[in-house]
């Protein structure tokens, strides 16, 4: 399409972008297109476009925790958006100013902010900002201890996904359903969602999907030890893929699994966890592990 019809090369690039970010876990890849389409957006003026490419470019900035970046281009979407009144674009923009909020351990303001932004991709029929919507809003109930919410979110999540045919993003919600009934004691029903996730990755062989899926099985896993194996492999997988977010949430839900069968190794992987989740910029997440190697060493 190139040098042919600015629309429709924007268009494939976007596509490509998406290739990249969810089929190959390719991050370089997925921002040079995005960026390429971007800079045409701008230069024929297509500004709905444009709302799209902001979010799409401050989303990689997420996954590798550059905060910096996701405040500019989560900005940058909201600002046109809004001047222009294009209403069915906010979506994308609420969706990353929910995970802003969930950084900066507002809770209850990204709830807010997930759930308009959700409502509002449910009206317009944009289901991959409704998936990111619903995953936001679960990571927040599961941060404030909604285990249930949260579980009742991702089952609402996987339900998008089917709809509209998210073959990558129906398996992270089905491994972070497995994570968060692990961490509400429901062994069984979790064991269940990691045998899922399995099954619905293996066709697939997306690197992300490989990840997703090691870390349901160290979550839901009987044996403790067999469940740091598991948590540690998805650990370094996700590091590799460019999701250090991800790699601590192994290592926080590591330390979690430890807790009675090594205390003292499992304090360890906490406070590792606490000083990752630290220099990562998400502070409530650092204050929780601190808390519990606290609790733990008196």
């Amino acid at each position: 399409a190139r040098g042919l019809d600015p629309g429709e090369t924007i268009v494939a690039l976007l596509a490509l972008g998406r290739h990249f970010e969810l089929s190959q876990a390719d991050a370089r890849g997925a921002e040079d297109a995005y960026l390429e389409a971007l800079e045409l957006a701008k230069r024929v003026g297509d500004l709905p476009s444009q709302v799209e490419l902001h979010a799409a470019v401050a989303q990689l900035a997420a996954y590798r925790a550059d905060w910096d970046q996701v405040l500019r281009s989560s900005d940058a979407s909201t600002e046109i958006a809004e001047r222009e009144g294009l209403v069915s674009k906010l979506c994308a923009p609420y969706a990353l100013q929910g995970l802003l909020e969930w950084r900066d351990g507002d809770l209850d303001g990204a709830e807010r902010r997930f759930r308009e932004a959700h409502g509002l991709a449910e009206q317009v029929g944009w289901s991959e900002l409704s998936f990111q919507s619903l995953y936001g809003l679960a990571l927040v109930l599961r941060d404030g201890g909604a285990y249930r919410g949260a579980v009742a979110v991702l089952e609402q999540a996987v339900e998008v996904c089917k709809r509209a045919g998210l073959a990558a993003q129906l398996v992270q919600a089905v491994a972070l359903r497995s994570v968060v009934l692990a961490l509400d004691g429901r062994g069984d029903e979790a064991r269940e969602a990691a045998a899922e996730c399995q099954n619905l990755a293996e066709p697939l062989k997306y690197p992300i999907g490989k990840a997703a899926v090691m870390e349901a099985h160290g979550a839901a896993a009987r044996d403790p030890e067999d469940a740091v194996t598991f948590l540690t492999d998805a650990g370094s997988l996700w590091t590799e893929l460019g999701r250090p977010l991800e790699a601590a949430r192994c290592g926080l839900v590591a330390g979690l699994r430890l807790r009675e069968h090594d205390p003292a190794r499992s304090r360890h992987l906490l406070d590792a966890a606490g000083l990752e989740w630290q220099r990562l910029g998400v502070a409530h997440l650092a204050e929780r592990a601190r808390t519990l190697v606290d609790a733990d060493s008196r």
